[in-house]
């Protein structure tokens, strides 16, 4: 029987899974929004604005671990998410865009056409892993299907796919594909080989685990393998989670802290999985790390792009530590002594010298206050800054920060589109007053679609983290001091609850009371917390 594109794609999301999606209609798609008045099963959530879209796509995907999928209009609806599509690409999150374009008669023609542009697609390629321009109804389902293998089976960048709108209009009789599985990649058995004689030969080695260890089963492997070596380990911001964060020997996103610098200039071997070295945890690539480096990741250029490797490990990390363990047993590998005496040393001098400012002081009260599956987002904000090394989490998948980009507005869209993804784990969002007002207006989607997200708004009148730049920089500011509205008037002119917060020390009663309220909370707490400086939380 035929069918229009637009039921044909909806049919094929559906083949791959797809539960819900994000979006706001446009002219371009109002073919794919009346089929889905056929189509109950598709969930469609209506955001506010087309960034949160993706960034809402982005919260779901990094929560489950699935997909999330994100269709806008094109011209303005398009390009409203570059970037949501950038934070996305930037941290290796699962996304997919679907996006139409203008029919082929008037396509960048230069005729003036309605959301006319000369070239939509090509302004993607620099935020897409993957990218397809479909021009026929028949060629749908093979496209979504491709984006979905891309996504599920490569290292999981963004995907974009471009529908000509007669793609969606026209009839068509094409079959829907079967979803694609996810295909267990094969890993080169002489460079796990390599690998596991490098570390069997190690006297004090260190691992360092990033977001690329992203499930439970992957930690416990991970954790099995840290405990053999009797190794340190450190674990990103992206990594939080990777081994449990009371473990003795965890040292956490320490890393440019010169005690723990001390410790990577002792080791012999560096086993690092999951991560690439990027920017923040490497102090702007300031560390010296040791000359024999071991690196597991999925995606092969990121193999020695930062540093230099002895050995490098391509494949999916828990498939890769696997296999490095099964190596180490058939070398006759012994378990070495643990180096917890000196974990426990290095984090007493960081404790030391941080001391116990009032913003440590807040995020504990948080954290006591909230489950262990709590999941928690952030903006790129002040007590954030904080977070990124002080924060605790014994489970992968709960602490989600756009370390890439450094995206303001982000938390609170990506706090709603976790909280659809694992509705049973309360979720909230650490935000500033300022970049909270970056994405405000989808506080109404989480009223809408009764979304019970608490969003933490630290205000401190402006930019601080800005300020505390121009202040280091400068010794003067311009255009870091805003005016913030009066955000529990705000949350009740959308219909969400509102409560005010100035007295610090009940910032954590304040957060257990509302974690079973329904619908979404804005808690705001006003602030003048410090940054917590350049490179260094303290002096030593």
């Amino acid at each position: 029987m035929a069918v229009t594109g637009a039921q044909l794609l909806v049919e094929a999301l559906l083949a791959e899974g797809v539960e819900l999606l994000f979006g706001i209609p446009g002219v371009g798609t109002l073919a794919v929004y009346d089929a889905f008045v056929d189509n109950p099963g598709l969930r469609h959530i209506e955001v506010r604005h087309e960034q949160s879209s993706v960034f809402m796509a982005d919260g779901y995907a990094r929560a489950s671990g699935r997909v999330g999928v994100a269709f806008t209009s094109n011209g303005p609806g398009a390009l409203n998410t570059i970037t949501a599509m950038a934070t996305a690409h930037n941290d290796s999150v699962p996304v997919l865009h679907l996006v139409s374009e203008n029919p082929p008669e008037v396509r960048r023609k230069g005729k003036g056409h309605f959301h006319d542009i000369s070239d939509q697609f090509g302004i993607f390629r620099p935020v897409s892993g993957h990218a397809a321009q479909v021009a026929l109804a028949e060629e749908i389902p093979a496209a979504v299907n491709a984006a979905f293998f891309a996504l599920r089976n490569r290292r999981p960048r963004t995907a974009l796919v471009e529908f000509a709108n007669e793609a969606l209009t026209t009839m068509t009789s094409a079959p829907v594909v079967p979803g694609g599985e996810r295909v267990e990649l094969m890993i080169d058995p002489a460079s796990v080989a390599r690998a596991a004689e490098i570390l069997a030969t190690a006297k004090r080695p260190l691992v360092w685990a990033g977001g690329g260890v992203a499930t439970i089963e992957t930690s416990a492997i991970l954790t099995r393998i840290v405990e053999r070596l009797g190794t340190p380990t450190i674990t990103t911001q992206k990594g939080k989670g990777a081994i449990p964060s009371e473990h003795p020997l965890h040292i956490g996103n320490w890393a440019n802290e010169q005690p723990v610098r001390d410790l990577i200039d002792e080791c012999d071997v560096l086993l690092a999985v999951g991560t690439r070295f990027s920017y923040f945890p490497t102090g702007g690539w300031s560390l010296r790390l040791p000359g024999r480096i071991v690196q597991i990741d999925l995606d092969p250029t990121e193999i020695g792009r930062n540093y230099p490797v002895e050995a490098g490990v391509v494949g999916d990390a828990g498939i890769a530590l696997s296999a490095l363990e099964s190596e180490l047993d058939r070398l006759g590998h012994q378990p070495l002594p643990w180096r917890d005496d000196e974990v426990a040393k290095a984090l007493g001098r960081i404790t030391e010298a941080v001391g116990a400012p009032i913003e440590i002081e807040v995020l504990d009260q948080i954290r006591s206050a909230l489950p262990p599956e709590t999941l928690v987002f952030n903006d790129p904000t002040t007590i954030a800054f904080w977070a990124r090394s002080h924060w605790k989490t014994d489970r992968p998948r709960t602490w989600f920060v756009p370390s890439g980009f450094g995206t303001l507005g982000y938390a609170l869209p990506a706090a709603i589109g976790a909280r659809l993804a694992r509705p049973d784990n309360p979720t909230i969002a650490i935000i500033g007053d300022a970049g909270v007002m970056f994405t405000i207006q989808d506080l109404m989607t989480a009223v809408q679609e009764n979304v019970p997200v608490v969003v933490l708004v630290f205000n401190d009148e402006g930019y601080g983290v800005e300020r505390r730049h121009q202040d280091h920089l400068y010794g003067r500011r311009s255009g870091v001091d805003v005016r913030p509205p009066d955000f529990v008037a705000l949350a009740h002119s959308f219909g969400a609850q509102g409560i005010l917060v100035d007295d610090l020390s009940r910032v954590g009663k304040t957060v257990e009371s509302v974690l079973d309220a329904e619908g979404p909370i804005v808690i705001e707490i006003p602030n003048r917390f410090s940054h917590p400086g350049y490179g260094s939380f303290g002096s030593y």
